[in-house]
């Protein structure tokens, strides 16, 4: 896992909310941020409409933090200097089942693109301190398989106050990049279906890989 996080501090845990929508095939692209992006969702496991330019997009990300599997909290803010991708999931969710293996198919291009990938268990779904991320490497390891140790993606449980700021709707399966200035430049759901969509908003480096 990325070593050059900063540590923060989190929100307290809550009940699990994800509940029947975790376990939809297809998910929608929540209202809330996606709303005020104008990027309508993606239903139906069909590709969303292309996103708006970059430069109407360019809305600064919500602030929050994360548990990394190792245990220490860090912020969001922390990863600034590099475009990241921030994909949601939670158990039970089997278009997230679907969707890792998928993302970890294109590691390498995310990688040429000089993006992070980060994926966070939703706050609520995950329980808080050493078992919830116990739960989300088990969860990530049964989908991905050996490529759930590559260093190319991290891994960690999101507070509640990053959860809520991104996915205020709690559906898993829903991502956003964000530029090296913590800029959100795209947003979208369901990896497995939209990859052409994603893959197309990489940095430009990354093409012809």
């Amino acid at each position: 896992m990325h070593a050059e996080l900063a540590g923060s501090t989190g929100g307290p845990s809550r009940p699990r909310r994800a509940g029947k929508a975790a376990r939809i095939a297809a998910v929608a692209v929540v209202a809330g941020l996606g709303a005020a992006l104008g990027v309508r969702a993606a239903t139906g496991g069909a590709p969303a409409p292309a996103a708006r330019s970059a430069g109407h997009l360019a809305a600064a990300a919500p602030g929050g933090t994360l548990t990394l599997l190792d245990g220490r909290r860090v912020s969001l803010a922390s990863l600034e200097g590099r475009p990241v991708l921030v994909w949601f999931v939670a158990a039970g969710c089997s278009s997230c089942e679907a969707s890792i293996p998928a993302v970890a198919a294109q590691l390498a291009a995310f990688t040429r693109a000089g993006m992070r990938v980060l994926v966070l268990g939703m706050f609520g779904v995950f329980g808080p301190g050493p078992a919830g991320t116990a739960e989300l490497a088990r969860f990530g390891n049964a989908a991905a398989g050996k490529a759930f140790a590559s260093p190319a993606w991290t891994w960690g449980v999101a507070s509640e106050r990053l959860t809520a700021a991104f996915d205020p709707s709690g559906i898993p399966d829903t991502y956003f990049l964000l530029d090296a200035a913590g800029h959100v430049t795209y947003q979208n759901s369901v990896p497995v279906s939209t990859m052409g969509a994603l893959l197309a908003r990489l940095p430009a480096r990354a093409a012809g890989g």
